[in-house]
């Protein structure tokens, strides 16, 4: 039997992702704590899953209730952040989970169009509403952040993570404190 935590994790899952079940490389395997140490979890294996670093980032010191939210949001099959698509890629949306037909043309990008039912996409659409009026400072993303989610009745206590969220997928770059952004094209 593995002896090291992660080698355990992955052997028990099958060396796939506790929330997506895609196989993770040994390598790029994390521990996630399904309810985090900062919240009074434990460090188990009844408390630990295995899962992609990029998830581990997005889910942080969230409650289990925020985690379990997230799940929820996805309606079925789970998209990892990892999976998402680039800034510019031709997508529909934010969570689909089919892969695109390759093609030796280069595609103009099709607007991406979200559905405001998950905190991350509720800030990308706030964040689209306000054109030139974006938050130019890292400090105002983040208040802007946490109104958007205060407003629409989600947790403020997200906005870190989601701001780490955004600028993992290229849609905001952050240089000292100056934010610059990448938002995709709104659909209409």
């Amino acid at each position: 039997m593995p002896t090291k935590p992660i080698e355990r994790l992955l052997f028990i899952q099958g060396k796939a992702c506790f929330f997506c079940k895609q196989e993770i490389p040994k390598g790029e395997a994390t521990i996630e704590h399904l309810v985090a140490v900062t919240h009074g979890g434990k460090d188990n294996d009844e408390n630990c899953v295995a899962c992609c670093a990029t998830l581990n980032r997005l889910l942080g010191r969230m409650s289990l209730k925020e985690k379990f939210q997230i799940c929820l949001n996805q309606k079925g099959d789970f998209t990892c952040p990892n999976k998402l698509p680039k800034v510019g890629a031709p997508t529909a949306s934010l969570s689909a989970s089919a892969p695109s037909p390759v093609s030796t043309a280069t595609p103009e990008p099709t607007p991406l169009k979200l559905v405001a039912s998950d905190p991350f996409e509720l800030v990308v659409l706030d964040l689209q509403k306000r054109g030139n009026s974006r938050p130019g400072k890292q400090d105002r993303l983040l208040n802007t952040i946490r109104s958007t989610l205060t407003n629409h009745g989600q947790p403020g206590s997200m906005a870190e993570n989601i701001q780490a969220r955004l600028v993992e997928l290229g849609f905001v770059s952050i240089s000292d404190t100056k934010v610059s952004y990448a938002l995709p094209k709104r659909a209409a």
